[in-house]
């Protein structure tokens, strides 16, 4: 009888470290990660979003026509929106994202602030003509490519509004 209780409290025992030992083993699996190449994408785009995000900014204190102004009040608000969605995306795969404007954009911010009052809008939007090219081009490339799900369903998801950022740039740039 004892040796039946000892064969029964070992097996119990073992049981349970086997239990833990997968929990902890589950617990430690990476999370679901991302290749280079949507790792890039993730990191570019962040970085370019909080540029253009400072550049919007810029673009409601400084903008003299109240057509650029309105743009520039959609252009924080929809990159705010965006920008808190990528950043979450990141983190949930365990992507580092630098809240540091990279020095390209920061130049093109300093140009941007030091341009005259007359001479602002029409820079300003030949800017967000040029970036916003750029980023369709590249959330077209990562909604067709990208290897994780999530990182294409959100660059699709944000598709439309970019492409409508552009057009509407490309409109008051006409003007």
């Amino acid at each position: 009888m004892k040796t039946q209780s000892i064969t029964r409290l070992t097996s119990t025992t073992l049981a349970l470290c086997s239990l833990f030992a997968l929990a902890s083993y589950s617990n430690a699996a990476p999370k679901d990660t991302l290749d280079a190449a949507d790792v890039k994408f993730v990191k570019t785009e962040s970085a370019a979003g909080s540029a253009e995000l400072k550049i919007a900014e810029l673009g409601v204190k400084k903008a003299e026509r109240a057509d650029v102004k309105a743009y520039a009040e959609m252009l924080v608000t929809d990159h705010t929106q965006a920008h808190k969605e990528l950043n979450a995306l990141a983190t949930e795969k365990g992507v580092d994202v630098s809240a540091v404007i990279d020095p390209k954009h920061a130049e093109e911010f300093q140009k941007l602030e030091k341009a005259s009052k007359a001479d602002f809008d029409k820079e300003f939007l030949a800017d967000m003509v040029s970036d916003h090219k750029k980023c369709v081009s590249n959330f077209e490339e990562a909604a067709k490519e990208a290897k994780n799900h999530d990182v294409k369903m959100w660059a699709e998801k944000m598709l439309p509004t970019l492409k409508a950022h552009l057009a509407k740039a490309k409109e008051l740039a006409a003007k």
